[in-house]
């Protein structure tokens, strides 16, 4: 009997071991996380946008982990814009905290790629908001035909140096995450950023074409698809708003008004 106890004791101090990390981790404040578009330091004007793709994949793989909350990609480049930051004042410590500090984030991520051909390399580095501190830097080569792997080993070092411990099924979820969002080639890539490019200046007509390109390459892709929908009803209103417009100037006309033409939509000189 006595020894049933004793079993029964270990046994229950041993569940109850297990289960107090899982309880401690769901008690976690979250780490709010910004990443900033990547630089491009290859001089090869063709990757210009690339950053905007690798930061918009990292932020869709790391919003699966609950204990990170990512701040929207959008929310970033409209506050870029409204600082009228040029591409060296992404990696810029005093920009990034200016950043991190307006949106309320506890890290920042930064990064720039250093070549493309025939292996890629990234660089990125984790910076404390509070503190300007660089808590980690990661580096990955690899081929620039195995994004997937480079992406994931990049992520890996990110959660590194934001202090994480994943559990398996949060590890689960992240690789589960970046296979869904998978784009297996630098060209369709860089197509899928040139669009981001679009989005970002308001081109959505222009934007939604070059999209439905990049998703005949990447079908599959569940990030890609998510920004074609955007594009697609971001698109449908500006179409709607002109011909509205154009409407309103043939009512104008009839009477004897004189309205101007309904400007055409140009694309944005920073799109290339």
């Amino acid at each position: 009997m006595c020894r049933s106890l004793i079993v029964s004791f270990f046994l229950m101090l041993t569940l109850a071991v297990a289960v107090v990390p899982e309880r401690v981790i769901a008690q976690e404040e979250k780490r709010v996380v910004a990443v900033l578009r990547y630089d491009n330091n290859t001089g090869d004007e063709q990757y210009e946008h690339l950053g905007r793709a690798f930061s918009s994949m990292m932020i869709s793989d790391l919003s699966v982990i609950e204990r990170i909350q990512m701040v929207e990609r959008e929310r970033l480049e409209e506050l870029i814009a409204e600082l009228d930051l040029q591409q060296s004042g992404y990696v810029d410590p005093e920009s990034a905290q200016s950043v991190g500090m307006i949106l309320g984030a506890e890290y920042v991520v930064t990064g720039a790629f250093l070549t493309v051909d025939p292996d890629m390399r990234l660089d990125t580095r984790v910076a404390r908001v509070e503190t300007t501190e660089i808590v980690t830097t990661a580096e990955v080569t690899g081929e620039q035909e195995s994004l997937l792997d480079l992406q994931q080993r990049l992520a890996d070092q990110v959660i590194d140096g934001l202090e994480l411990v994943l559990t398996e099924e949060e590890r689960a979820r992240l690789r589960a995450q970046q296979e869904a969002n998978r784009i297996d080639d630098l060209e369709t890539m860089v197509a899928f950023s040139d669009a981001l490019c679009l989005l970002d200046h308001g081109a959505y007509v222009q934007g939604f074409e070059a999209m439905q390109g990049v998703q005949r390459q990447a079908p599959g892709s569940q990030i890609v698809n998510a920004v074609l929908g955007i594009m697609r009803n971001r698109a449908e209103d500006a179409a709607g708003q002109r011909l509205r417009q154009e409407a309103n100037n043939r009512i104008g006309g009839l009477l004897g008004r004189r309205n101007s033409a309904p400007a055409q939509p140009q694309r944005p000189a920073e799109c290339g």
